[in-house]
């Protein structure tokens, strides 16, 4: 046995328990609200661009159809007739993804910001100061 080591282990320091449940709930929260609101949205900019002629394909436009063979299906029958009553409904889908996707890194954004402000520092007390080298240009 060495000189400054003990016989009995001692106990491993406390692990980090993860992610803080706040946050988990936050995250819960934003994957619901953010694809309604998106949705939301899409329908309203979907309705603005037809109206004004905005280059919308217009195979996007009108209600969806579905082939023959899925309304034979039991389960499904229900679902078409009622995604046939939906107009615009794969402009609205489109424009829906493509909001999520700009609010996602929108948000992405806001939180790197916040966590640089008020994260943990980015050197340790044992890391040593970055260097400070002045670089000339190397003239021959």
């Amino acid at each position: 046995m060495g000189k400054y080591s003990s016989r009995f282990n001692k106990a491993p320091p406390p692990r980090n328990g993860g992610v803080h449940p706040l946050m988990r709930g936050i995250g819960c929260i934003m994957m619901i609200i953010v694809p309604i609101l998106a949705y939301g949205s899409a329908v309203l900019l979907v309705n603005y661009g037809a109206s004004h002629g905005w280059p919308i394909p217009p195979n996007w436009l009108g209600t969806p159809t579905f082939h023959p063979l899925l309304w034979r299906l039991q389960g499904l029958a229900t679902a078409l007739a009622f995604l046939q009553t939906q107009t615009n409904l794969i402009a609205n889908i489109v424009f829906a993804i493509a909001i999520t996707v700009v609010i996602g890194g929108i948000m992405s954004m806001i939180y790197g910001y916040i966590y640089t402000l008020f994260g943990p520092p980015r050197y340790g007390p044992t890391d040593a100061p970055p260097e400070r080298i002045k670089v000339k240009k190397y003239t021959r």
